[in-house]
């Protein structure tokens, strides 16, 4: 960090020390300690993620108020963490059937059914990108949606072009929406769409739209009037005409977020209150 200027300066320098103050989140903040973000946004650190959550990669309700599912990153066991506010431990659930190549986000539908996308890609070569499809009621037993993408060319894609790797994606009205990661330019973000039912399917591209950054996980509001898309170190708004599928038709609010560390996923708690995790093990709370 720059240090700070000499005293006899202050007075000039005031106003942008203040916005440097209030843009910077530093890694081992205390518990419930809230700062105000870009704009009129303020966001708060709930807790340390438990020692079992070692890369929160995906974020979704779980059953009971202030509490929620998560899973880890790529390579790791198969398992579903459910966790409250202040960040204990609740239940770990192995699905059963599934592994765990690149798990990257979680969503959920209107039934109960958790969706959790094995659909990372970073190198643009997978051939078994599968989302799975569970809930309580059966258990956790695993359903598979197989997919593949209906613009991906043949033959080896050149790195410029690696756009085929999804980690964020929403539910709506029996459909799965799947946003590109734009590994290649890092300026374009693909929306594909594909049925929620097991089977093997292919991801039909919907659209395409001008967004800087890479995408780490989305979530559509429950009112259907927002969809959040998180990036590292920003975060997009989408305003939604109500029922509509034209996800990335409206300008964005766009937030630059404070220091957080690598933002892996988002979570609309609520139509105003955002969650938040990183794979530095923190939870936060982002007040819209």
């Amino acid at each position: 960090m720059k240090r700070l200027p000499h005293l006899h300066l202050w007075p000039v320098l005031a106003l942008p020390i203040a916005f440097v103050f209030s843009s910077y989140y530093p890694a081992e903040t205390p518990e419930n300690t809230s700062v105000k973000a870009a704009g009129t946004s303020t966001l708060t650190h709930l807790a340390k993620l438990p020692g079992a959550v070692v890369e929160s990669s995906g974020l979704e309700l779980a059953d009971k108020p202030n509490t929620y599912w998560t899973h880890n990153d790529a390579g790791n066991a198969p398992v579903l963490y459910k966790i409250n506010e202040q960040g204990k431990l609740l239940q770990e659930v192995t699905i059963a059937g599934a592994t765990n190549t690149d798990w990257e986000d979680l969503t959920e539908d209107n039934q109960g059914n958790l969706y959790i996308g094995d659909m990372g890609n970073n190198s643009n070569k997978r051939k078994d990108l599968c989302i799975y499809k569970v809930s309580v009621r059966n258990g956790f037993k695993a359903q598979q949606i197989k997919f593949s993408y209906d613009d991906l060319p043949a033959g080896k894609i050149a790195k410029e072009n690696r756009n085929f790797d999804c980690e964020a994606f929403f539910w709506q009205n029996g459909k799965l929406y799947l946003i590109s990661k734009d590994r290649g330019a890092e300026r374009t973000a693909k929306l594909y769409v594909l049925p929620d039912d097991a089977g093997t399917h292919t991801a039909r591209l919907v659209s395409k739209k001008e967004l800087h950054g890479l995408v780490t996980s989305a979530d559509l509001s429950p009112d259907g009037r927002r969809l959040a898309v998180l990036t590292y170190g920003k975060l997009y708004l989408y305003p939604i005409t109500k029922g509509s599928t034209q996800f990335f038709s409206q300008t964005p609010r766009v937030m630059d977020l404070p220091a957080i560390g690598q933002a892996e996923a988002v979570l609309f708690k609520d139509n105003q209150n955002l969650v938040i995790t990183n794979e530095e093990g923190n939870l936060f709370r982002y007040l819209l």
